[in-house]
């Protein structure tokens, strides 16, 4: 794994599934939360929406090598969870767990399908590559008794100058 994927796997981890200290700002009125983390493997910054859905954009900087990773998507309606008996907060919990515990095997460039929890899986698959413009586009989707309640796309793109 090359150092700018690392620095992808290792700020998100650190931020949105980890202890870096994230921060609430504002950009043309929008409330987007922020996290940042510097270490060894370089530089990464994340800044997304924190509503049901929404999306984000992260950067990552290892040396020369850069990257993009941009999101969309979110939770199903709040009384289709409801129907299930499940909550938004069950929901992001249990995303929260399985990007911690896959770590550098998920939201890059291969498939991943996690063994089910019981009623809960947790798939990403890739779609599309691009390889012309270093582009990888995928899916990240999350089912609670073989009902989709959380997917996210994603674009993942070398920064080339």
């Amino acid at each position: 794994m090359s150092k700018g994927i690392e620095i992808l796997t290792k700020g998100l981890h650190e931020g949105y599934a980890g202890t870096t200290v994230v921060e609430t700002i504002d950009r043309l009125g929008f409330a987007l939360k922020r996290s940042h983390y510097e270490g060894e493997e370089g530089v990464y910054h994340d800044e997304w929406l924190p509503t049901r859905t929404g999306g984000g954009q992260e950067l990552a900087r290892s040396g020369e090598e850069k990257y993009t990773r941009l999101y969309a998507g979110g939770v199903i309606a709040p009384k289709e969870l409801h129907k299930l008996g499940v909550t938004e907060k069950d929901v992001i919990g249990y995303l929260i767990k399985k990007v911690g515990k896959l770590g550098g095997k998920t939201r890059l460039f291969e498939d991943c399908r996690s063994e089910s929890d019981g009623e809960w899986q947790y798939d990403y698959r890739v779609t599309d590559r691009i390889p012309s413009v270093d582009l990888t586009r995928a899916l990240e989707t999350i089912h609670f008794k073989d009902t989709l309640v959380f997917v996210h796309g994603f674009e993942i793109c070398r920064i080339n100058e």
